[in-house]
């Protein structure tokens, strides 16, 4: 789908709204271009020919214009900024609709400042070109177009002086401003930079008259500021050269046709009424030449606004999500059937991963960085599909799932904990906006946040501010636990849930998450590897590979295990660290 055929689609489904925009501004610029003409019946009907019977319907006609024109652009402009705001409210939706279904994968290699800018940015841009531009271009070039075709009638050989005069005052519109806007930028720049050293300079005044450094400051600064005026300078001397140059072609082209007119009239091939006309004509030729020269320019960031509007609507989909089976019951038997997974061609992360997780069940991945780890949780959560091997479910294949059904027996504690800019409450609720105040309360407690309740203002419905700031890391933490009791999940993911925390909440924390972790499938990731001595499988990853499985106990008892060299070496460091804190 490309961005002109969105655009239409985006406007048909308002297409009588728009039609009466349309027609509203057609109709006012028709009026609009009514006066130049009564003026030359004017001067040639009444005045030249004694007509004046023609005056009292001209004057009349003349009255009524600007009522009529005012109920119309009224309607007109009611009719657009109306059509305009359900426009790009259906756009805006449509983009944020787009965005919860882009694939995992779309979303870790697309920065978020990247998504917003077309959430925020390009609707902007789209909302400005909608909200009064498109109806300016539309009446700009119908008053063109119509007085081109109107002077052609009165005169010919004016109107290609006429046109000649427009073209040569759009080229040198166009001239200046690309060497003003560029100028402007440097302008910016230097600005920019002068404010900037000032600022630091200022912020570090104690260090400048510590090494006596005025004299070489004010050096550099004067240096700089002289930079800075220089680029204004030239700034003034475009401007004021495009104003001068301007206005000579204006005046030029205007005599020229009133010079010529003249000529005409005395040979008999015209009116001096049509040359009246004309001349009133080419003042009103010259703005909307500008103003369609312009808004090509806008336009053209409309289009390239639109076009990643597009891109993002079209972008890759989640397509881990769709409808299948919907299990009477979940258990959490979770099957790793010679699994295998890569996120580019040749580059394995998973390599025939065989393991077999039985309901209830505690699994730990242990490993290096880069091991997989993260990459088994996402393929647990069905974010991605194994490229070999299979996933199963209770004994089905994962893919053959409904996802949505499936995940709603999922929960996650993240390893960097995600807060809203909402309630406590509603943070612990997210999962499950229905929930009552008493199982807020319940999971909170479990989570150890029955202090942190205490101490806000409002309990529970206190806001906590942007991300969550004011709760500590240890306390955002918490929160996100007491959202994954709250849900009752029948697989418990904890990615290094516990990695933020301090000795003493850990330790609260992972009797909480204890209590939790019973008669639940848990899987989790940790660095803390003290935090998983209780686990029933405790799965050794390198390279995407499973070097060795086993319990604690088993795995401490060879010498040569990957884990206990790993284990003794973290409880070497946490002791001398315990030591030196001492």
């Amino acid at each position: 789908m490309s961005s002109v055929h969105f655009l239409i689609q985006s406007i048909i489904k308002y297409r009588a709204r728009a039609i009466l925009a349309v027609v509203m501004v057609l109709g006012v610029t028709m009026l609009t271009l009514l006066p130049p003409l009564i003026l030359g019946w004017v001067v040639d009907e009444v005045i030249g020919k004694g007509r004046y019977a023609l005056l009292p319907p001209l004057m009349l006609i003349s009255l009524a214009m600007p009522w009529i024109s005012g109920v119309m652009q009224t309607i007109g402009n009611y009719s657009v900024i109306m059509t305009s705001q359900r426009i790009v409210f259906d756009m805006r939706l449509t983009l944020y609709r787009a965005v919860q279904h882009l694939s995992v994968r779309y979303l870790q290699n697309t920065p978020t400042g990247k998504l917003m800018e077309r959430l925020r940015g390009d609707i902007e841009q789209v909302q400005t070109i909608f909200s009064g531009q498109m109806v300016n271009l539309a009446s700009q070039l119908v008053t063109a177009l119509v007085a081109i075709v109107v002077m052609f009638y009165l005169s010919w050989q004016l109107t290609l002086i006429v046109l000649f005069g427009v073209s040569m005052y759009v080229f040198n519109y166009k001239w200046f401003v690309r060497r003003i806007r560029t100028v402007q930028k440097r302008m910016r720049s230097k600005m920019d930079r002068l404010s900037g050293r000032a600022q630091e300079r200022l912020a570090g005044n104690i260090v400048v008259q510590a090494y006596n450094s005025q004299r070489n400051e004010r050096r550099v600064f004067t240096r700089a500021n002289f930079l800075t005026e220089r680029v204004h300078h030239r700034f003034r001397q475009l401007n004021n050269a495009y104003g001068m140059s301007s206005s000579a072609l204006t005046w030029t082209t205007f005599a020229t046709v009133q010079l010529f007119g003249t000529y005409l009239v005395v040979m008999g091939n015209i009116q001096y009424g049509a040359v009246i006309a004309v001349a009133a004509y080419t003042w009103r030729l010259l703005q909307p030449a500008v103003q369609l020269a312009e808004l090509s320019n806008q336009l053209e960031q409309t289009k390239i606004s639109l076009d990643r509007i597009v891109e993002l609507i079209q972008a890759e989909r989640d397509f881990t999500v769709k409808p299948g089976k919907k299990l009477p019951e979940l258990k959490g038997h979770v099957t790793f059937e010679n699994l295998s997974f890569q996120y580019e061609p040749d580059k394995p992360v998973l390599k025939n991963i065989n393991l077999d997780v039985q309901p209830g069940q505690i699994v730990a991945f242990v490993g290096e960085t880069g091991c997989g780890k993260s990459t088994s949780i996402s393929l647990i959560y069905h974010y991605y599909e194994a490229v070999g091997g299979r996933l199963l479910i209770d004994g089905h294949d994962i893919n053959e799932l409904d996802t949505r059904w499936y995940r709603n027996h999922l929960a996650m504690v993240p390893q960097d904990p995600i807060v809203l800019d909402d309630t406590l409450a509603n943070n612990i609720a997210y999962g499950d906006p229905n929930a009552s105040i008493e199982r807020i309360e319940k999971a909170a407690k479990m989570a150890e946040l029955s202090s942190i309740i205490q101490r806000l203002p409002k309990g529970v419905h206190t806001l906590l501010g942007e991300e969550g700031s004011k709760l500590s890391v240890g306390e955002r933490q918490r929160l996100c636990i007491a959202r994954a009791i709250l849900k009752d999940p029948t697989i418990l993911i904890l990615d290094e849930a516990t990695s933020s925390l301090d000795p003493q909440s850990e330790a609260l924390i992972q009797k909480a998450l204890n209590r939790v972790m019973q008669d639940r499938t848990t899987f989790i990731i940790a660095h803390r590897l003290s935090t998983i001595v209780h686990a029933d499988i405790i799965v050794v990853l390198d390279k995407g590979n499973i070097l060795e499985m086993g319990t604690h106990a088993q795995l401490m008892s060879n010498t040569k295990s990957r884990y206990r060299h790993l284990f003794t070496t973290q409880m070497a460091s946490t002791t001398a660290k315990a030591r030196e804190s001492a």
